[in-house]
């Protein structure tokens, strides 16, 4: 499965950001939107995604919580294809600090992966946000949200998953 995937994360705190909400779009089934409120939940959601693939517009800026995710839950950055096993994950984040892709393997045995991919979709359409459905014509647009409204750190286990089927 391929899906679009967004972060809103904490900013009106100086020194400490969470994400505060996560929304996937399947790709070509734009009813299929699923959304939640915490990193947890959308690693689990990743991990029983079989092989899919994330497409983050500015993953530079979503990867870094997927990263600290990564690394604060038992996972180990690689650098080589002979490393690859469980609970590992590639980068490509060129000298500039321009992320492309990380992809995490959650079990790998004789090249026999079940994996997900996050790919920087800035790097595909060149436009923000607001700009690609103007650009492209499309019937949705992107929604205004007030970035600085504080809102409630959610764990894992008080979480409240919601399945959307609208445009």
């Amino acid at each position: 499965m391929k899906y679009t995937a967004d972060f809103e994360t904490a900013t009106w705190l100086e020194n400490e950001t969470w994400v505060w909400a996560w929304a996937v779009c399947e790709i070509g089934n734009e009813e299929n939107i699923i959304i939640d409120n915490n990193i947890d939940s959308f690693m689990e959601f990743c991990k029983n995604s079989k092989n899919s693939t994330f497409y983050f517009h500015n993953l530079r800026f979503d990867g870094e919580f997927i990263i600290y995710w990564l690394l604060t839950h038992g996972f180990k950055h690689i650098t080589s294809i002979e490393e690859r096993e469980a609970n590992t994950f590639e980068t490509l984040i060129s000298d500039m600090g321009q992320f492309y892709q990380i992809t995490v393997y959650y079990y790998y045995h004789n090249r026999n992966a079940k994996k997900v991919t996050f790919i920087d979709s800035l790097k595909i359409i060149p436009f923000k946000v607001e700009e690609i459905a103007k650009s492209f014509k499309l019937s949705i647009s992107k929604l205004e949200l007030d970035y600085n409204k504080p809102r409630e750190k959610r764990s894992h286990y008080n979480r409240r998953r919601k399945k959307v089927y609208n445009k």
